[in-house]
């Protein structure tokens, strides 16, 4: 019983400091890895929380260090802008599919609802505005 105690306890992210932390996050940024990967790299390193070793989430760190820029689109408004160019894909070749019309519909209202949040928040220019040939350009 003692021994999966040590065990355990080796996993802990006690064993990792600021600095190693750092450097990755500042890796995979730099290669362009979304927030996600980033998140599952450091888990893959037995890093449970990042948040408990360096006393911030992954975006606040990648604001602390600049490593993000005010023109960049947000991994998960991008996400959204990918599903989007599917379903605008699938419309155009199948032109009575009602449903995946009105998934599209509720795609682009999602994507408005996020782009009014991150013009509020300031990650996104004032004038930053979705349209089906910019999405198409953006996901290229």
């Amino acid at each position: 019983m003692e021994e999966t105690n040590k065990e355990r306890t080796e996993h802990r992210t006690d064993k990792f400091d600021k600095k190693e932390i750092y450097d990755k996050i500042i890796e995979l940024t730099k290669k362009g890895e979304p927030k996600a990967k980033i998140g599952l790299a450091l888990k893959k390193m037995k890093v449970r929380s990042i948040k408990k070793v360096t006393g911030k989430r992954l975006s606040k760190v990648q604001d602390e260090l600049k490593l993000t820029s005010k023109n960049e689109i947000p991994d998960d408004l991008m996400a959204l802008i990918k599903k989007a160019v599917k379903l605008i894909k699938h419309k155009d070749s199948n032109k009575k599919d009602m449903t995946s019309k009105r998934g599209y519909q509720l795609t682009v209202s999602k994507i408005n609802r996020l782009r009014n949040y991150y013009i509020r928040q300031g990650k996104l220019p004032k004038g930053w505005i979705y349209s089906d040939d910019s999405a198409k350009l953006l996901v290229k």
